[in-house]
């Protein structure tokens, strides 16, 4: 599809500006949940349900990214999703405690589509360039991610407690603008073509094996993601690591991922099956060998913390930005783009929803059991193996 060089220059910034919001409405909350907390009359401990709810949706609302973007038009889906991660956001500054769920809720469904969506914008929009404009949007949601993390202490220091719960009600509506905007620069192709094909025509995923790489694949990177987010610290503070050096750890967990995720996309398009396999293995074997750090594990020193954080975050790094690249390369309509795409994340979502509570029971029962690195092991192995299967395979 031939753009203008304004159109271009006006999709690459949508979905910039969309994957720094595709995170941080999120994952930022918690850093401020007892003021967060004390203004809705109730406990922290309460609030918990803040970041199940987002997951929840993810889960829930995978699946409907392809219907609605077929009955709407892409450009208009992604209207819809962005206009709900706005509205929740706006009703979130109500600051009641229905208020709060509400909107968590709607941010959710939100991202839940835009998460579907992006890939099949990046893929219609930009056949010829999959691998450089996953990585301007993944690299946008890792960044602002950081950045909202990284900034939410001196914001609220220098002006209260909510400052940047305010600051990320209103920053969804820049984007709600950027894509009204190009809804209008795009009239001749808000349409695709692909989108009207019926549903009956289309490929059945869930029963499609070669499918199932993609959703174990994507399932195996979030558990992983999720689980050492939510425990990773609370297990570095059981060997007596002090906070300072636990922020370090986590840090590098994060800040690993930007370098992958902003040239990694581009190499997976542009390299041979022969080194993305090579790729492919080295990844797993940073995953491998994490896992079996975690059994030897009884040490406060911070190298190793450091070490173990890093190959984990490598490999999941690796196959997050894997598996996103490949739902465009490996298929060939925006239809079963999005299709694929939203199976994937619903059944992956639905994987990672189990990871942080299972592991925190293991966790109360025996904070060194080997029962919770063993599941540890088992998952890389999976994630590693599914993947190398994406690498393999010529098309969906």
């Amino acid at each position: 599809m031939h753009l203008s060089t304004k159109q271009r220059r006006g999709l690459i910034l949508a979905l910039f500006i969309s994957g720094f919001l595709m995170r941080a409405p999120i994952t930022t909350p918690p850093l401020f949940l007892t003021p967060l907390a004390r203004a809705l009359q109730t406990q922290p401990s309460q609030l918990g349900i803040l970041t199940t709810l987002p997951l929840l949706m993810f889960m829930i609302c995978s699946n409907f990214g392809a219907p609605i973007m077929q009955r709407l038009g892409l450009n208009r889906a992604l209207l819809a999703a962005v206009t709900l991660l706005a509205a929740g956001s706006l009703v979130r500054l109500l600051l009641n405690l229905p208020a709060v769920l509400v909107g968590t809720v709607l941010i959710g469904i939100g991202i839940a589509l835009l998460n579907v969506l992006m890939p099949v914008c990046v893929a219609h929009y930009f056949p010829k360039q999959i691998g450089q404009l996953t990585a301007v949007y993944s690299f946008a949601m890792i960044f602002g991610n950081t950045i909202c993390n990284l900034s939410t202490a001196p914001l609220n220091h220098a002006f209260g407690w909510n400052a940047m719960f305010t600051l990320l009600g209103f920053l969804p509506l820049i984007i709600v603008a950027t894509w009204l905007w190009l809804g209008g620069q795009l009239k001749d192709v808000a349409q695709p073509a692909a989108v009207n094909i019926a549903t009956t025509q289309a490929p059945h995923l869930w029963t499609n094996p070669r499918a199932w790489f993609f959703l174990l694949t994507f399932g195996g990177q979030s558990t992983l993601n999720y689980t050492v987010t939510a425990w990773l610290p609370s297990l570095m503070a059981y060997h007596h690591l002090n906070s300072t050096h636990i922020g370090w750890v986590m840090a590098a967990f994060t800040l690993i991922s930007l370098p992958i995720a902003l040239f990694l996309p581009s190499l997976l398009a542009q390299l041979s099956q022969r080194w993305l396999a090579i790729l492919t293995v080295l990844a797993g074997a940073c995953g491998i060998i994490a896992a079996l750090m975690l059994f030897h594990q009884n040490t406060q020193q911070l190298w190793f913390w450091l070490l173990e954080s890093s190959l984990i975050g490598l490999h999941i790094g690796f196959f997050f930005m894997e598996v996103l690249t490949m739902f465009g390369l490996k298929t060939s309509t925006p239809q079963t783009t999005a299709r694929l795409s939203g199976m994937a994340q619903a059944g992956g979502y639905c994987l990672a929803a189990l990871g942080p509570t299972l592991y925190g029971w293991a966790f109360a029962v025996n904070p060194l059991g080997q029962w919770q690195n063993i599941a540890y092991l088992a998952l890389v192995l999976m994630t590693f193996g599914a993947g190398w299967k994406i690498v393999h395979l010529k098309q969906l």
